[in-house]
């Protein structure tokens, strides 16, 4: 249930990014939240408060890749990422065509975003646009901040998800055209699956179209080896897979890249020079095998990137599990819980252009806040804390969220 934006006094204890390596930890403090945003944190005594001093604040967790409709075909194992499409995933997309069916797994799915603290995602649904429009219309329900497009296929897919390089073009702009900015919480993302299954003429379509709008790209690239054999047969006039998404008009500032594992240095190059952004999936990329991000790599470059759930390769939304696994999954590079901390927010944030709008809990951002109850026994300092959240917490620790400084999920109201 979602409550109205009466001014907020909340009393808590506060946790945020700074930045990659910095954290802010301040115990006691009494948060105002006034409208949409964030009026005060301060350590003075405020009278009238709400008392959840037994968790810390963190700002909301922002998964930047994530499939609504593969939420329930979560955990299927396969030999690979196309094995893997072919045996469940087009099958379970295919659902969508139901519109009751669409209704109710974008049901669940929002609400489990919520109750997971999740208050941002960038969402796929299924290439069907009565079950975007359908997500859409939950979303505003539910009062999440989403980005979220149709996936867009029209060669190389089965019949009953394929639609042609017209109508895939012109039902995007439809949905762009009724939801993009249809509430401040809702923008559409154009969403071409990956470069195998979109035609030139589509993929030329949407970049023209997104560039003239300054409208966001969501996309896969160089996931796994034998998709990549694949792109270097459909576009032999290409020199990388990155070089396609360039050529057809794809890459820049509001484009997201997902996995981006198998990367030459002359591909790292291009996405530099275009400004375009990667979206990590450590939990997918162990389940399908695909292979090991080059963090060290990436971060060396000075490529924006971060975090994301990846579901259904991706077996859980809980982000404090993606963080666990950023860390798990590197050998060269050692993360600390703080940068995995601020890829799954305020570098989140950045990555999307909003990170003067949400990410770290500061006077004036939107109040996108998760509250965590901690363990009595947990001393009540940054390390113990970050520490807690990423390698024990559960969702069922998650107390109450908020986006834009409303309740979407409190903990016993579901």
């Amino acid at each position: 249930m979602i409550s109205g934006r009466a001014m907020k006094i909340i009393k808590t204890n506060i946790l945020t990014p700074v930045s990659e390596k910095e954290l802010l930890f301040k115990p006691d403090q009494y948060l105002t939240i006034e409208g949409t945003k964030i009026k005060e944190i301060t350590g003075e005594h405020r009278a009238n408060y709400l008392d959840y001093s037994h968790s810390v604040c963190l700002p909301g967790f922002i998964d930047t890749h994530v499939h609504l409709s593969q939420f329930k075909v979560r955990g299927k194992h396969a030999q690979g990422l196309l094995d893997w499409l072919e045996r469940y995933i087009f099958q379970e997309e295919k659902r969508a065509a139901d519109q009751n069916y669409a209704a109710e797994l974008a049901d669940s799915f929002f609400s489990a975003l919520a109750a997971q603290g999740t208050t941002t995602a960038v969402v796929y649904v299924a290439p069907n646009p009565e079950a975007c429009d359908i997500a859409f219309q939950i979303a505003r329900e539910k009062g999440l901040r989403i980005i979220m497009g149709q996936t867009l296929m029209d060669m190389n897919c089965p019949d009953y998800l394929c639609r042609s390089t017209e109508q895939s073009l012109r039902e995007a702009v439809e949905l762009y055209n009724k939801w993009n900015k249809a509430t401040p919480l809702l923008e559409y993302v154009f969403t071409p699956r990956f470069a195998p299954v979109c035609s030139s003429a589509l993929m030329k379509g949407i970049g023209k179209f997104a560039a003239e709008n300054n409208a966001y790209i969501q996309t896969h690239l160089s996931e796994n080896k034998d998709e990549i054999e694949w792109v270097k047969e459909l576009f032999p006039e290409s020199s990388s897979y990155t070089d396609v998404y360039e050529k057809h008009g794809l890459l820049g500032g509001k484009t997201l890249l997902g996995h981006a594992i198998h990367l030459a240095d002359e591909e790292i190059r291009t996405l530099i020079a275009t400004g375009s952004k990667i979206t990590h999936c450590p939990d997918s990329n162990f389940f399908l095998h695909s292979g090991s991000f080059p963090l060290k790599k990436i971060i060396d470059s000075g490529i924006d990137f971060a975090l994301a759930s990846d579901v259904g390769a991706g077996t859980t939304l809980y982000m404090p599990e993606i963080m666990k696994m950023f860390i798990y999954r590197q050998d060269e590079y050692r993360a600390t819980p703080a940068e995995a901390f601020y890829y799954a927010t305020l570098g989140g944030a950045k990555v999307l252009g909003k990170e003067q709008l949400t990410g770290s809990l500061e006077t004036g951002k939107e109040a996108d806040l998760v509250f965590l109850r901690l363990p009595q026994e947990i001393n009540m300092d940054s390390a113990e804390i970050i520490s807690y959240l990423i390698y024990l917490s559960k969702t069922g620790d998650i107390y109450a969220t908020y986006t834009a400084g409303r309740e979407c999920y409190r903990k016993g109201k579901e």
